[in-house]
């Protein structure tokens, strides 16, 4: 008489919340990675939890890696304590905090190198293996690889801009100078965030600049931003932004 053992192998999927994010709290709790059952690959800690879970890397990163331990965001500055110095990102599909894997060959930058990926919007119509297809719902936002970066783009000897006014989802404090990486940027005092200057304004007007220098906001006028222009010099322009629309 033969007896036949049949070895069923469990795979436990992690389940999503109504926005499809993933739900990291009913992941399996463990103490190391073999622990883990299959469909996971690291055992780690998350800052809302008070045991381990096993988790899959790119479940909480659509690029890069997961900061460690691993928290949940809405925005970058949920990430970290100091905005102006964080090179990191708030992933806008899994809202979990992210940041460049060194061992990675892909870049999780936009074209212009400096603005995160997986932080900003997705693009419509976005086909997969044609990097540049999709539509970017900002006006003149450049869609690659299926999110909507800043129209301009870092090349080896050049800078090229695009027409509109970009807002990205890189936070900032207007109570600090911003970084010389940032060319033609601002930090705009409603929203927190880093906007690329455009040649146009969010009405379609050209951009009004000044000769006054700046450091900060501050420094300039009512009604007008400090933008960094080049690698040692910032100026006031007039604000792109809030005269033509209600800051959300």
């Amino acid at each position: 008489m033969f007896v036949y053992f049949l070895t069923v192998q469990i795979l436990l999927i992690p389940t999503f919340n109504a926005d499809r994010n993933f739900s990291i709290s009913s992941s399996p709790i463990c103490e190391s990675a073999s622990d883990c059952p299959t469909g996971f690959s690291n055992c780690t800690a998350v800052s809302e939890l008070k045991k381990k879970r096993c988790v899959n890397a790119r479940q909480i990163c659509i690029g890069g890696k997961p900061e460690l331990p691993i928290k949940s965001c809405a925005r970058s500055r949920d990430c970290t304590k100091n905005v102006t110095e964080y090179e990191g990102w708030c992933d806008f599909e899994t809202k979990f905090c992210c940041e460049v894997d060194p061992l990675s060959r892909e870049s999780p930058m936009c074209p212009d190198r400096v603005t995160p990926l997986y932080g900003q919007e997705k693009c419509e119509e976005y086909e997969e293996g044609m990097i540049y297809s999709g539509k970017s719902e900002q006006k003149g936002g450049f869609c690659y690889k299926g999110y909507s970066c800043p129209p301009k783009i870092t090349r080896p000897k050049s800078l090229k801009f695009g027409t509109r006014t970009f807002r990205t989802n890189i936070d900032c404090d207007v109570g600090d100078k911003i970084a010389s990486k940032y060319e033609f940027m601002f930090c705009h005092n409603e929203t927190g965030n880093l906007w690329v200057m455009g040649k146009l304004n969010m009405n379609g007007d050209e951009v009004i600049k000044h000769w006054t220098l700046c450091h900060l906001n501050k420094d300039c006028l009512e009604g007008q931003v400090c933008v960094k222009e080049d690698i040692c010099r910032y100026r006031c322009y007039d604000d792109p932004v809030s005269s033509f629309f209600e800051i959300e």
